[in-house]
């Protein structure tokens, strides 16, 4: 009931924005991108080979599913340059805007015990 409720809030509330639900989904997908995309500066220089792999990935991502699947090598590439705890740092918010775009049981648990 509560899942049913809130879609059709979220639809009422499109509809009058003038959205539909496709755009949204294509707006966040693009932010994700982007956020993707300012988290690779700087990496080109220490391993072209594997940057210019993720970089073609997240650019030609065709949906949100292809993005998600590109934050493990997003993870690795950052983990080489600043360390797994500084990538773990940078991918949890990019994590966090696929929220409602993912299956949830993909996504941690809000309730997780920070480290």
């Amino acid at each position: 009931m509560r899942k049913t409720l809130s879609s059709f809030t979220s639809s009422f509330s499109d509809l009058l924005l003038g959205q539909s639900s496709k755009d949204a989904t294509g707006a966040r997908q693009e932010a994700i991108r982007t956020a993707m995309l300012a988290s690779l500066a700087d990496i080109e220089s220490t391993q072209p080979h594997a940057f210019s792999k993720t970089l073609v990935t997240i650019t030609q991502a065709a949906d949100v599913q292809s993005l998600w699947d590109a934050r493990s090598e997003l993870l690795r590439l950052i983990a080489d340059r600043d360390g797994e705890m500084a990538a773990r740092k940078t991918l949890d918010g990019i994590t966090e805007m696929f929220r409602g775009l993912v299956p949830h049981n993909l996504l941690p648990s809000r309730r997780r015990v920070e480290r």
